[in-house]
């Protein structure tokens, strides 16, 4: 039980049931690698297991650490709200009968240590920094302390929350096949629940929002590649050559190979995907600029006909006649000034700069 494959950790969340037939108290465990282990999910993204933890909202809890042998394994985390503090100890003794029983691990010896508070935690950190510093190399990145209750979030709705936790799932995998099934599973919500809040929030539907997000990212790809259109296909998670083409056309208005002959004078684009913080009230203007100042992306404007106009994105101007920045909203370039498009329905707003700029 050394190594920390899906087997072993199924035979962890066993474990957890047993535990909770026996008891009637909920436990997660969270194995030293960073994946997280409940009663119905098994989660291996370290991103998304510290973004479980934050929802969790626990107000008090025990860790109980999980030695095998003479390793540790991770650590089993008991929510405390409802249980008498003279039972913490046997939630103990059931944790390791539970493990005893679904942990194969012939002769090894199996224990659960005595719990640590969560309110401790701080002291054990700060002595693991303690032990850091001693080293006379680098400076090492400290130790933080693991948190459980979402104190960034903490004036968001739960489902605020959930939007999220999806957007920052879908944004760091667009490389991948991207379904409402696997993604509401790797953010632990049920796919008919994530379906109905992308419509009521973005009025949209989850696997348009999702296609719109990989055609940018595969103008992108056009563009500054010479990657073959059906491997490109697959690199922004299309199964299929054809159907990429085919949701491709229908969005930027021409195939992939045409877009990569004719958009050849682009040299740089920044592509904006949707955040939880578009509302109604926002044009595409508007988070333009929250955008390039959020990345220290120095941009200009001028008035233009009495609407705001970027001309100069990181020191790339606007030339007269030969080059100058454009922006796409939806992978399609309206002709209305950005600052009267509102983002209150719209997924991802591209800004081009093309040395054949389109009038």
């Amino acid at each position: 039980m050394n190594n920390y494959s899906p087997k072993n950790l199924s035979n962890i969340q066993k474990a957890i049931k047993m535990f909770q037939e026996i008891t009637n108290n909920n436990i997660i465990f969270i194995n030293i690698t960073g994946a997280i282990v409940d009663c119905n999910t098994l989660l291996f993204d370290l991103n998304i297991s510290t973004d479980y933890l934050r929802t969790l909202n626990f107000k008090s809890y025990f860790i109980f650490p999980l030695v095998i042998e003479t390793n540790l394994y991770g650590f089993f985390i008991l929510g405390n709200s409802n249980i008498e503090s003279d039972a913490i100890s046997l939630c103990g003794k059931y944790i390791e009968i539970s493990c005893k029983k679904y942990i194969k691990s012939s002769d090894e010896q199996i224990t659960i240590l005595s719990p640590l508070k969560g309110s401790k935690l701080n002291t054990l950190v700060n002595t693991l920094n303690g032990i850091l510093n001693i080293s006379e190399t680098d400076p090492i990145t400290k130790v933080s302390t693991p948190s459980l209750i979402n104190n960034s979030n903490e004036s968001l709705s739960d489902i605020d929350k959930n939007i999220l936790m999806a957007l920052k799932y879908i944004n760091s995998n667009l490389e991948k096949s991207l379904t409402l099934e696997n993604v509401s599973q790797k953010i632990y919500l049920s796919p008919s629940y994530l379906s109905r809040i992308f419509k009521n929030y973005f009025n949209d539907n989850f696997i348009n929002y999702i296609n719109l997000q990989k055609i940018a990212l595969a103008q992108e790809k056009l563009i500054f590649s010479n990657i073959p259109i059906n491997k490109l296909a697959h690199h922004v998670g299309f199964s299929q050559t054809s159907y990429f083409t085919k949701i491709f056309k229908q969005k930027v208005g021409m195939t992939p190979s045409k877009y990569r002959k004719y958009n050849s004078g682009i040299k740089k684009i920044y592509t904006i995907h949707r955040d939880l913080y578009w509302h109604s009230n926002k044009s595409v203007y508007d988070i333009s600029k929250e955008f390039f100042n959020k990345n220290n992306i120095s941009f200009k404007a001028h008035d233009m006909n009495g609407y705001p106009y970027i001309y100069s994105i990181n020191d790339l101007n606007d030339i007269r006649g030969k080059a100058g920045w454009i922006y796409t909203v939806d992978c399609s370039q309206p002709i209305t000034p950005a600052s009267e498009i509102s983002v209150s329905d719209r997924s991802v707003v591209q800004w081009i700069y093309t040395e054949n700029k389109q009038s």
